[in-house]
């Protein structure tokens, strides 16, 4: 994985993207370009344009909406009034929550022109591996941070542009009951006009309208719910991106302390303590338990004191073992699918099972370099650490080195 390039300084040369080199800024980079981009609005609403100014504007009828008449007496008629304001959201708390995004965006990247600047003025005299490996150090956290304030700066297109589609529909909306109101007057003109003459073709009118410009509506607002549905899909792949930075912070600044290592030497005869998961010897479906009694021989013959079966944790969750003191479950995947291996690890941890795994990989075809790879691209939130068992070897395998 290569280094990420500091935002703040341009290197001869070299690309011109702040962010080349690194999937998580880069994932982030193409989430900012895509909503920008608008490429997440339904079809059906054609090029919206209303900004948060217009949303402020058809907000506020008796400031703008006078010369409109037909619009403004709408504005003023229950329940479209209701409907309408429902449609528009507050433009006012849009704007705060947007700028409040900024804000944290343009502080993050003075804080990582900071690290950048104190790196370079305070090692400038320092020559040899261990400054090399400083400036590689201090320049993944600079690069992490200023990738962090593109995340807070999409946070802020994210939230912007939601605001801007409500506000440009709701104004579709408006216009087009007004649209229908003002041919209503029209209609109830002829009707009295004609002393009722025309009443039954007014009817017939009316009906037809209301049904045309219902259904138009409801098209407009099915688009509004898919372009939402759209945009929050790119807001969940921010969430695993922000997940993925942090995760390589709390690496970066050495707050992996605490993980579980063996506390003896390795020894073929060391026996686990506790009790024994009962299985089947030859039953298939029961070969998962085979493992789990598998993976506590293999962690005990390797140095660790390993406890199976433990007593209940006090949320009520029955982990596999206590290895040196901590609580572990183990999963033995059947399956090559990574997706399916990500997803059973991830419901163990965000179940409170357990956030120290055992992970026995005899009976998959994926390795471990595969789910190392799936586990950087799709981190998982509070996973603290992961023994692998393989062949009766124990790896420790999470979190990942370098």
């Amino acid at each position: 994985m290569n280094p990420l390039r500091s935002p703040l300084v341009a290197v001869p040369g070299e690309s011109s993207d702040p962010l080349a080199g690194i999937w998580i800024a880069e994932d982030i980079e193409a989430i900012l370009d895509g909503v920008r981009s608008g490429n997440w609005i339904d079809g059906t609403l054609g090029a919206t344009s209303a900004g948060l100014d217009t949303l402020a504007f058809v907000s506020d009828p008796i400031g703008g909406l006078l010369q409109y008449g037909v619009a403004w007496i709408i504005e003023h008629v229950k329940p479209l009034t209701e409907a309408l304001d429902w449609l528009a959201g507050d433009p006012t708390q849009i704007s705060a929550h947007a700028q409040t995004w900024r804000n944290i965006s343009a502080a993050l990247r003075d804080r990582a022109a900071e690290l950048d600047h104190g790196v370079r003025s305070d090692t400038t005299d320092w020559v040899g591996e261990a400054a090399d490996a400083y400036r590689t150090w201090s320049g993944q956290q600079r690069d992490s941070v200023g990738a962090l304030a593109t995340a807070a700066e999409t946070m802020a297109a994210i939230t912007e542009g939601a605001g801007t589609l409500i506000a440009a529909v709701r104004t579709m909306v408006r216009d087009a009951i007004a649209v229908l109101v003002s041919r209503l007057i029209s209609y109830a003109s002829e009707m009295v006009f004609t002393l009722g003459l025309a009443t039954p073709l007014v009817v017939e009118q009316v009906s037809t309208l209301c049904a045309s410009w219902a259904t138009r509506i409801a098209g407009w607002l099915r688009g509004l719910v898919h372009s939402l549905e759209r945009l929050r899909g790119l807001s969940g792949r921010m969430d695993d991106a922000i997940e993925a930075i942090k995760t390589l912070l709390t690496r970066l600044r050495g707050r992996s302390d605490g993980l579980t290592t063996p506390s003896g030497t390795p020894d073929p005869g060391r026996k686990p303590r506790g009790n024994r998961t009962a299985a089947h010897p030859t039953r298939l479906k029961e070969k998962p338990l085979r493992r789990e009694n598998e993976s506590a021989d293999a962690l005990a013959q390797n140095g660790y004191d390993v406890e199976q079966n433990p007593p209940t944790k006090p949320n009520g969750k029955n982990p596999d073992y206590r290895i040196e003191g901590e609580y572990f479950d183990n999963y033995a995947p059947q399956t090559g699918n990574l997706d399916n291996i990500r997803k059973k690890l991830s419901e163990k941890v965000s179940e409170d099972q357990a956030d120290r795994l055992v992970l026995n990989l005899d009976d998959t075809t994926r390795s471990t370099a595969d789910i190392e790879g799936m586990l950087r691209r799709r981190p998982i939130a509070g996973l603290r650490q992961i023994l692998v068992v393989k062949d009766g070897t124990v790896v420790p395998f999470f979190p990942f080195e370098g």
